[in-house]
């Protein structure tokens, strides 16, 4: 498993397990938003999250989703959704706009340029 230093609350962007297949099995993308989908497929009991918008803003607005009690943030989930891979170093947004998470506003890049690059 790769950990590199990372900005954010978790200190270390951890790797996502789920394929790619899997994340489409779970979510649905539109416009830089990710929605449950089957959801009764795998939880028999309980609310109903079919449809809805997956995830909660933290302190550092940025939005995390929870995967079998792992917290992931959802730029990395989007793009390994949509790339089939997961990012080599951060995710940057281009528009430094942090609740953006459309797929065209991701850059993967370096943790040095993330810091310094972009002055």
């Amino acid at each position: 498993m790769t950990n590199f230093k990372s900005s954010y609350e978790n200190v270390y962007a951890k790797e996502i397990p789920y394929t790619q297949e899997q994340l489409n099995e779970r979510f649905t993308y539109k416009n830089g938003k990710l929605y449950h989908k089957n959801y009764r497929d795998r939880i028999r009991a309980g609310r109903n999250y079919e449809g809805l918008e997956a995830g909660v803003f933290n302190s550092f607005n940025r939005c995390i989703i929870q995967l079998n009690y792992t917290k992931y943030l959802r730029s990395r989930l989007i793009y390994k959704m949509l790339n089939g891979n997961d990012p080599v170093g951060v995710l940057d947004h281009i528009d430094n706009d942090c609740t953006n998470d459309k797929i065209e506003n991701l850059q993967d890049v370096t943790q040095h340029y993330n810091r310094w690059g972009k002055k």
